[in-house]
């Protein structure tokens, strides 16, 4: 065990760093402001904090977000009159509480930068971790210090933190990870001993934990800051001239690793969640955008909120209604951004915009005031939420608030946004009314009136929905039964408490709304009971429902189509001076009907599913199952049958435990199973499984007649599954583990393969694996592209295919770009035909200036041993691709793809912001970084001068005649892959992308473009570089790096455009714009994988399935046919993942229509199609007359019936 004495050398130097860190100008007396200030006088500066950064003056908006009054206008400018502060009010918080040590704020994120001067002081440390290393004076006396503090707190301020080694730890001899200061840092690096002193089941919990890295040290390795700047705005040490103020000052940071961006896989934060909860933490705060959702994770959240913490997320900063997670889950505070009007502060009228970035939609229940959409607004909202807990600490209630009454203190106490304006027509203002709207949730958190109402004991019920889920669909034509409405009702502090449950159509009905719709309600409960335990809270009648509300006003406002609201209020009867408290939730659904659904569906399979969805064969009987992947780690396969979805023998497989949860660890990994939330059970391992978020690669590997399943987990391991549900010998196959650097050269050599500021890499997967010969041995090899940077390949047996994995960095001209992931799933060919196989691959290195380029290579199949060098003469190309966000929105994420245009075989990529190139196996040269280069695809005649040809697409304004979309406008590839068919099947294959207007680009950023943008999905003729007529089409969301199937769905021989996206809606247009009857096909949820179409019952019509990222698989019946126009089938064209168009399908043809798709035919009513029967009734809906708006119809009927050659039982 490792021992210190006091440094005879430095340590005078110690201290005078670590003051000058923690102290910096001598504090303002009169801060924290007395009790009976105003808001007139905390608009004073002498009640100021002395913090640099917190200050409105000419130059600068100070911290607005903070202020309780008006900061001063600019001349000419008149607030609006209703307001009277900028911000939350936290100044006059202040006057109540300015935090307690003994609050934890834990901060799930990118990890922490140690050296954060404002941050010094604040950082948890585990005192149970250090009885051996207490800290010492300089005379090596023990320190003072009471209770669990004893002989830890050196500096007599009740707390214990690394000040009190100021006397004990010097600098340069004791700075462990080099960075100028004594910190949290060096002391897990010089007092790690691989021994759990406290015995909470993680050893050497010093000061948080790294999740991601499964370590002890949450050091943000690749310097991302984003989790230390969250951190300092909820908890920065205030009043010290350093920086900005905190919200609360007294609070501690847990500071907790779980990734190197704003996306962490949802495994690696449902252990966060869970060992914030048993280290004590009071509030967790998130501000990430989880790429998947687990039951783990609920879990993790379920058991945060019964140990009364509240876990506070923020949403997307993408300016969307878009389902996001964790903010869609149970148990969570959704918060969303506020802010001025103005350029700044000064020149503000009002300071409650919400802001063209933010998120909106029924789980938003508060607002929060933010300078830059949502950056912050997590960590803003979490120290309010610690100084309502250090409120309670002093003042009562006894026992401590409960994760559900902060929540319903917050709602209750919050400022109202009711902006009369805004109901006017052509007002700059976003709609508000009275109560709960969509923009503001409950209003604006008001910090000083919630610890008011702590003090005056004024707690509110807990009220809780958890079921159904936020935004599912109930089908009114799919249930017999009443649907139980499940929650928590609990007024324990109260004398006797009243509720009732009720029901109004919209996402944010009006009061008048709900009159008459009353579901449940009981008077006067004994506090004692709990309503919810045991029975549901109410049952709704979905049947019922539906038909009052059909033909409502808000179905003619798609994607919140049928939406209802269900509510639930509550009143705690108190009596004498608190008298009645009313608290309030709701959550919304959709009550829907749609007779194409498959009988059984939708279905629920717990997890999220972002993973594209297969057809294939797998038991061998001749039909096609269905095959689909959950984030939780389960494989499905499904045979479709008369009553629903059955699961195949042996079904379903699944994957490992992760790591630090299976009964047995890796070498170098610790074991967290003695935890208590583990132990206690109330946090099953058994879900904490590594999970899918991509699609797998079906067929049979090694010729012996049977398929098998390749799916590689977001976690970075290899599973082949075999057609019995069982793992296939060699597998699973793990990809390289990726450690953290060394924090600094003190610490030694860099390893071979580890990640900081320069190797921004993990080990993972999110690109698919595809199953293709490389090595011409008549077996198909497994190609996975990795979070670490290469591109790997595997034969049937596990074993490395020679010349395997490559590297891919960019050796190009310019500045070399720091080395990354790659997201992009490979597409692979015979590029330059010799007889070998070649593999096009994206990386998200950020390629030239301001990194707003991406690389796209074509690796020679043969790998490291190619003659030549692995990659292919020409290449890599560059793309310009903007350098929006950290993983999936940098570099080239954009899976490519392959087919030919005229002779030529060419790659088809675009980058994030930019128009696709096709691009043959000799591109040419470029003339900058993302020109087009000079070979380029397609060649066709110049409109202008038809004695030229031009090579390209045509410009991004320059849209098809018919299109839908506003103009003017632009068209950009953005978050989508691209697809190949012959669309308007004219002979030439035409590419599909999605993406949007320019101002998206922008949004993304968390920029504030004038312009909201719109959504498209756009088609280019291979023919002739123009849009099809009918594109771009419009699309009500983002899409999630998914390409589109493409297939005739109405037997017209012109194959539809397929796909979904964040907006809940399914889309299927053909080349002029318009849909099948039926469609779009609604789901009020996030669509993030790309549908498959095939026969799954044996009819010879076509299926249509998807899934959700709420977990619900869907499967429609269309009047496509087998032998129908099919051109791309699921993602990347195949079962094996090619991205070939070339690769034969087992159902349809390229091209079957007697005439291309022209201008004309758009003008003109389609033919009606013919009438077919199928077996059972001889019905069947025309298709649309005309090309119609995207949205217009929701919903159309079709008696679709089916025969079988083959019945499944």
């Amino acid at each position: 065990m490792r021992t210190y004495g006091t440094r005879s050398r430095g340590s005078l130097f110690a201290v005078v760093v670590l003051a000058n860190a923690l102290a910096g100008h001598e504090a303002r007396a009169s801060w924290p402001p007395p009790a009976e200030a105003t808001s007139k006088d905390v608009a004073d500066p002498k009640y100021w904090p002395n913090d640099p950064d917190y200050g409105a003056s000419a130059e600068s908006d100070g911290q607005w977000t903070h202020y309780g009054f008006l900061p001063n206008a600019a001349a000419g400018i008149v607030r609006r009159k209703d307001e009277i502060a900028a911000g939350m009010s936290i100044d006059l918080a202040w006057r109540i509480s300015i935090g307690d040590p003994r609050v934890i704020i834990a901060v799930t994120d990118t990890g922490v930068l140690w050296d954060k001067p404002d941050l010094l002081d604040k950082i948890f440390i585990n005192h149970r971790e250090l009885s051996t290393h207490k800290p010492l004076h300089a005379d090596q006396s023990a320190c003072g210090g009471v209770g669990e503090f004893a002989g830890f707190d050196c500096n007599g301020d009740g707390a214990f933190t690394i000040s009190d080694y100021a006397e004990s730890l010097s600098v340069p001899a004791d700075d462990r990870n080099g960075n100028g200061v004594i910190d949290a840092g060096d002391l897990l690096l010089a007092f790690s001993d691989g021994i759990d002193d406290d015995g909470n089941g993680y050893a050497d919990d010093i000061a948080g934990w790294d999740f991601a890295k499964d370590d002890n040290n949450p050091f943000d390795d690749t310097r991302a800051g984003h989790g230390t700047v969250d951190a300092a705005v909820a908890a920065a040490s205030t009043n010290n001239g350093i920086a900005g103020a905190g919200v609360c000052p007294r609070c501690r940071v847990l500071p907790l690793r779980v990734a190197d961006g704003l996306s962490a896989d949802a495994q690696d934060f449902a252990q966060a969640v869970t060992y914030a909860t048993d280290t004590g933490a009071k509030v967790v705060q998130s501000a990430l955008q989880l790429p998947n959702m687990t039951r783990f994770a609920e879990a993790a959240l379920a058991y945060a909120h019964a140990k009364n913490v509240l876990v506070v997320t923020a949403t997307s900063h993408v300016g969307s209604r878009q389902n996001d997670m964790p903010a869609t889950s149970n148990h969570t505070l959704v918060v969303h951004a506020l802010g001025y009007d103005g350029t700044n502060a000064a020149s503000s009228q009002s300071f409650l915009d919400a802001r063209a970035c933010a998120h909106y939609g029924g789980q938003g229940f508060l607002s929060a005031s933010s300078p830059s959409c949502t950056s912050g607004v997590a960590g803003a909202v979490a120290g309010i939420a610690g100084l309502m807990a250090s409120t309670a600490l002093e003042h009562g209630p006894t026992p401590g608030l409960t994760a559900g009454e902060m929540q319903a203190l917050l709602l209750n106490t919050a400022d109202d946004v009711d902006v009369a304006e805004s109901r006017v027509a052509g007002s700059p203002y976003q709609y508000s009314q009275y109560g709960f709207d969509e923009r503001f949730g409950y209003g604006r958190i008001n910090a000083s009136r919630v610890l008011e109402a702590i003090v005056a004991k004024k707690i509110p019920a807990e009220v809780n929905i958890t079921s159904p889920r936020w935004f599912e669909a109930l089908y009114a034509d799919a249930v017999g039964s009443p649907i139980a409405i499940d929650g928590l009702i609990a007024a324990p502090r109260a004398n006797a408490y009243d509720y009732v449950v009720e029901w109004a159509s919209g996402v944010e009905p009006s009061e008048k709304d709900f009159e008459g719709h009353i579901i449940a309600a009981q008077d006067n409960i004994d506090p004692t009971t709990k309503v919810g335990d045991a029975t549901p809270l109410a049952l709704l009648d979905v049947r019922h429902v539906a038909a009052l509300i059909e033909g409502s006003s808000e179905a003619l406002h798609p994607p919140s189509d049928h939406a209802i609201t269900v509510r639930v209020r509550a009143t705690a009867h108190y009596g004498g001076t608190v008298g009645d408290v009313a608290s309030e939730t709701r959550r919304t659904y959709f009550v829907h009907t749609d007779p194409d659904l498959a009988p059984g569906f939708p279905v629920a399979l717990g997890d999220s599913i972002e993973s594209s969805p297969k057809m294939a064969d797998i038991d061998g009987d001749g039909v096609r199952d269905l095959v689909v992947l959950t984030s939780g780690g389960f494989v499905h396969a499904f045979a479709l049958t008369k009553v629903g979805p059955t699961p195949l023998p042996g079904f379903p497989f699944q994957t490992n435990i992760v790591d630090g949860l299976a009964s047995s660890s890796p070498p170098g990994i610790p074991s967290y199973t003695t935890a208590p939330g583990y132990t206690s059970g109330a946090v099953s391992v058994d879900v904490a499984r590594e999970g899918f978020i991509n699609a797998p690669a079906i067929a049979d590997l090694d010729g012996d007649g049977t398929v098998e399943i390749v799916a590689s987990s977001f976690a970075g391991t290899i599973y082949v599954i075999q057609s019995d549900g069982s793992s296939r010998p060699g597998f699973p196959k793990a990809l390289p583990r990726v450690p953290s650097c060394p924090e600094s050269p003190s610490m030694g050599p860099p390893l071979a393969l580890c990640m900081d500021e320069t190797n921004r890499i993990a080990r993972g997967a999110f690109a698919s694996p595809v199953l293709v010969d490389l090595d011409g041995d008549d077996k198909l090899d497994i190609v996975q592209a990795a979070f670490d940077g290469h591109v790997y390949a595997f034969d049937e047996a596990g074993n490395d295919v020679p010349g395997f994995p490559v590297a891919v960095n960019f050796a190009g001209a310019g500045q070399k770009p720091v080395h990354s992931r790659i997201m992009t799933t490979p597409a692979v060919a015979d590029m330059n035909d010799d007889g070998i196989v070649d593999i096009a691959v994206g990386s998200s290195e950020r390629v030239g200036q301001a990194g707003h380029f991406g690389a796209l290579y074509v690796i020679d199949g043969r790998g490291m041993t190619a003659p030549f060098g692995p990659v292919l003469a020409g290449w890599p190309v560059t793309v310009t691709s903007s350098n929006i966000a950290p993983l999936f929105a940098e570099g080239l994420t954009s899976s490519p793809v392959i087919a030919r245009f005229g002779a030529a075989a060419a790659v088809v990529a675009h980058g994030n912001g930019g128009i696709p190139f096709v691009l043959p196996s000799k591109p040419g040269p470029q003339a900058t970084f993302g020109a087009l280069p000079e070979f380029a695809l397609p060649e066709h005649p110049d409109p202008m001068d038809g004695a030229k040809t031009i090579r390209g697409f045509d410009p991004a304004d320059r849209f098809g005649p018919f299109s839908r979309v506003p103009q003017p406008n632009t068209m950009l590839g953005l978050l989508s892959s691209p697809a190949v068919g012959d669309i308007d099947q004219d002979g030439e294959n035409d590419v599909v992308t999605a993406g949007g207007s320019a101002s998206l680009v922008d949004r993304l950023r968390g920029d504030e473009p004038d312009d909201r943008g719109d959504h498209q999905v756009a088609a280019w003729s291979g023919a002739t570089g123009a849009m099809l007529p009918g594109s771009p089409f419009l699309s009500e969301g983002w899409s999630s790096l998914q390409d589109h199937a493409i297939a005739d769905l109405d037997g017209d021989d012109y194959p539809e455009i397929i796909g979904g996206s964040s907006g809940y809606l399914l889309h299927a247009y053909d080349g002029c714009g318009r849909e099948p009857s039926g469609f779009p096909k609604f789901t009020g949820q996030w669509i993030a994988g790309t549908p498959a179409v095939g026969d799954l019952d044996d009819d010879g019509s076509l299926e249509l399935a998807v899934g959700t990222r709420s977990g619900f698989l869907y499967v429609w019946r269309t009047r496509g046919r087998t032998d129908g126009v099919i051109a791309w089938e699921s993602f990347h064209h195949d079962n094996r993942n090619t991205g070939n168009l070339a690769t034969p399908l087992e159902q349809g043809v390229l091209r079957k229509a007697a005439a291309p798709l022209s201008e004309d035919a758009c003008r003109e009513p389609p033919p009606p199609p013919a009438f077919r029967a199928l077996g059972g009734c001889a019905c069947r809906t025309a298709s649309s007359d005309e090309p119609v708006p995207p949205l217009a119809l929701l919903l159309g009927g079709a008696c679709v019936a089916f025969v079988r050659r083959r019945a499944r039982r």
